[in-house]
């Protein structure tokens, strides 16, 4: 790709819609903004539901770059060379937990009191083929049919948060970050809100690229990315998005952190 070309259509990035698509676009654009500012070039945001596709599409050429777990980047490296350019730092660690949160008047306060109840997954671990996670197994033993009155899977976790709220779901697995956010944007309406469970830490996913991408494209990107923390308007876009920095990381390096 030449640099005409670069400038002639926008940089698409794309992600695994861990909300609603509004929340996730909410999520995600002041980053986009500040890489569009800081590079000149427009910035696309592309949702998808299944991370597999994400995989795909960088894999054919449609997106430049995108954000991916663990799993998925490892089936990318292995199947086409994907490449890492960036890891976000939670917390100063390079690991985030899964939560299950319920209300606070429930009388849920453990996993064990979930039996029988309304409860929502993560639909990442599903298109992983992990009917239960592996954090539930020492107590769901059993079927999610047997063990809960009813079961959903999806990446809504915003949603999930509000049908807790509300009392629709007894209780729901939430991703770290989108909790956070949700939280924090809207504390006032989440009071009544209690975690009963967090997972151990899985690693943070990952910023990557195609081995092919645009050398210019992929340095340009990857120098904004590593200096955000350094910028003040940087500094506030980490904020929103609970990383405390992105550093640079090889493969070795990552895969190592996840086999500790």
């Amino acid at each position: 790709m030449t640099q005409s070309d670069i400038n002639n259509k926008p940089v698409r990035i794309g992600v695994f819609a861990m909300a609603s698509p509004k929340t996730t676009m909410d999520y995600y654009n002041d980053f986009l903004d500040y890489l569009s500012e800081q590079t000149g070039l427009e910035f696309e945001l592309v949702q998808r539901d299944n991370p597999a596709e994400i995989n795909y599409l960088l894999e054919t050429g449609y997106l430049d770059f995108e954000f991916v777990r663990e799993d998925d980047y490892i089936s990318g490296h292995d199947d086409f060379g994907l490449e890492i350019i960036a890891v976000p730092v939670i917390n100063g660690d390079l690991y985030c937990s899964s939560f299950v949160i319920v209300r606070s008047d429930s009388g849920i306060d453990s996993l064990e009191d979930l039996r029988g109840k309304k409860f929502a997954f993560n639909s990442y671990r599903f298109n992983r083929g992990d009917i239960v996670p592996d954090y539930m197994h020492p107590v769901i033993n059993e079927t999610p049919d047997d063990f809960f009155s009813s079961y959903i899977y999806s990446n809504s976790q915003d949603n999930f948060i509000d049908m807790v709220n509300q009392g629709t779901l007894d209780g729901a697995e939430v991703d770290c970050i989108m909790w956070s956010y949700i939280i924090e944007n809207s504390p006032e309406n989440y009071s009544g809100l209690k975690i009963i469970h967090s997972s151990s830490g899985q690693l943070v996913p990952v910023i990557a690229v195609h081995p092919e991408i645009d050398q210019d494209l992929k340095n340009d990107v990857t120098k904004v990315l590593l200096g955000m923390h350094d910028t003040k308007e940087g500094r506030g876009v980490l904020e929103k998005m609970h990383f405390n920095m992105f550093v640079e990381m090889d493969h070795g390096t990552y895969t190592a952190y996840g086999n500790n």
